[in-house]
């Protein structure tokens, strides 16, 4: 997304670099846009040689497999926003078991930072809810092929390698 304008006085911007970085910088009053990576969380919720995805309700993606999590609300721990998106997304409450890996992605124009982390549940049978249409567990050996957003991919592939099973 291309911002034009200053959100603190509406004056147009300019394009600089700085530490290598395009940056954005109000003509009008020098304000500095950073323009950063949105925050993410997921959930690799695990049962033995099993892992529980999700097929997209919505767009993008819409019909795809996909990790459970979504994005972190301001100031939200990231912890806290997993817990609330498991809960959202699949009714249960799940134990975080360790933290699992960044990864980088884009959701629709906007760079992501993906925090995933490695979860059992422990309270609850998952049935979809908010912008889930289907939930399923799939074999370590049988992962579907259509897989929303890279990060997704990338995290199960390292699952898959790091044979972590709960």
């Amino acid at each position: 997304m291309q911002y034009k304008f200053c959100p603190k006085c509406g004056g147009e911007f300019e394009e600089f670099f700085e530490h290598g970085y395009s940056r954005l910088r109000c003509k009008n009053c020098g304000f500095i846009f950073y323009d950063k990576s949105y925050p993410a969380v997921s959930a690799l919720i695990v049962e033995g040689d099993k892992i529980l995805l999700s097929r997209r309700g919505i767009e993008p993606f819409k019909g795809k497999w996909d990790v459970v999590g979504g994005f972190l609300e301001k100031g939200e721990h990231p912890e806290t926003g997993l817990h609330r998106e498991v809960k959202e997304e699949t009714g249960v409450e799940v134990d975080v078991i360790k933290f699992f890996g960044f990864y980088m992605d884009t959701y629709r124009e906007q760079s992501t930072l993906n925090i995933f982390y490695l979860v059992k549940i422990v309270n609850g049978e998952p049935k979809p809810n908010d912008d889930v249409a289907e939930l399923k567990w799939f074999h370590k050996n049988e992962l579907p092929k259509d897989i929303a957003f890279k990060n997704n991919q990338e995290a199960l592939d390292d699952w898959l390698k790091s044979n972590e099973r709960i």
